[in-house]
């Protein structure tokens, strides 16, 4: 072999050992590459998770300081409230039935009602105390439940229909608890039903997890608007009418559930209905 082949075949030999390094340079770098971009992906999700813990941190704490001055405010307002009251059953006890005076000391006792309930819902929801923890059927603690405010749905012409799941486990609960938050879905399923309607309330062992007991509250109502429906559950929002609701059922609701370990989801449609479920655990 000649000089000249000789230096050609050197070069060749270069050319293919620059060539593999190249390649192995380029594995490396897409290796890298995948690395990187998988580092990235879970900084982002880090950074996501850190975001979402600060809003629940900042949402705790908003919720205690709205409570304490909840229930400040409500403690401060109970006793002039009750003066006022009692003057106006004096003033309308002095009054003969058919006076005109009668219907203005009439719409300022509703006023006075009105704000009462508004001030029980405050304590309600302020109050942290020990709950009265016991053994609950929850079917029977529905069915006590309905009978309360039974005359309600009958005034607002809505059917009951059951499907309850037979043999069901009984939980430990607060049975005065879950009444409240029985009542309040009730109330709300009513005010969403103007014109009459069903509600369907379905209790069955969650088929995901089977360490809950479901409880469903369907309603044929007017149903809620999409973007209210991230914002029910919040203290003071409400999507009821002027003067018929204070936004704090089911911020109370959502605080009761939560006392219980157990969860509360609202799905809806415009013009076909709402579906409350409430998940306790067995």
């Amino acid at each position: 072999m000649n000089e000249r082949s000789e230096t050609i075949l050197s070069l060749k030999n270069q050319l293919a050992e620059a060539l593999k390094r190249n390649r192995l340079l380029q594995e490396e770098l897409a290796a890298t590459n995948s690395g990187l971009l998988a580092l990235t992906l879970e900084l982002e999700a880090k950074n996501e998770e850190v975001q979402v813990i600060t809003q629940q941190l900042g949402q705790v704490s908003r919720m205690a300081t709205m409570g304490e001055l909840a229930a400040s405010i409500a403690h401060e307002l109970n006793n002039p409230l009750t003066t006022v009251s009692l003057r106006v059953e004096s003033l309308s006890a002095q009054i003969s039935a058919d006076d005109l005076k009668q219907r203005s000391l009439q719409i300022i006792f509703q006023e006075i009602e009105r704000m009462s309930t508004l001030i029980k819902n405050l304590l309600d929801f302020s109050r942290r105390g020990q709950r009265q923890v016991s053994t609950v059927d929850v079917c029977r603690e529905l069915e006590h439940t309905l009978e309360l405010i039974y005359y309600l749905f009958r005034k607002k012409r809505i059917t009951i229909k059951r499907a309850y799941q037979s043999e069901l486990p009984k939980i430990n609960a607060d049975s005065q608890g879950l009444q409240q938050v029985f009542i309040n879905l009730f109330t709300n399923a009513c005010d969403a039903m103007p014109q009459g309607g069903t509600l369907t309330i379905r209790v069955f062992i969650d088929p995901i997890d089977s360490e809950y007991i479901a409880i469903e509250f369907s309603d044929t109502g007017i149903g809620i608007q999409p973007e209210a429906l991230s914002k029910v559950m919040d203290p003071f929002f409400t999507t009821k009418l002027k003067n018929k609701g204070t936004g704090l059922g089911l911020a109370i609701c959502r605080r009761i559930m939560q006392e219980h370990h157990g969860l509360i989801n609202i799905t809806s449609e415009i013009g076909k209905g709402t579906t409350v479920s409430l998940k306790l655990p067995l």
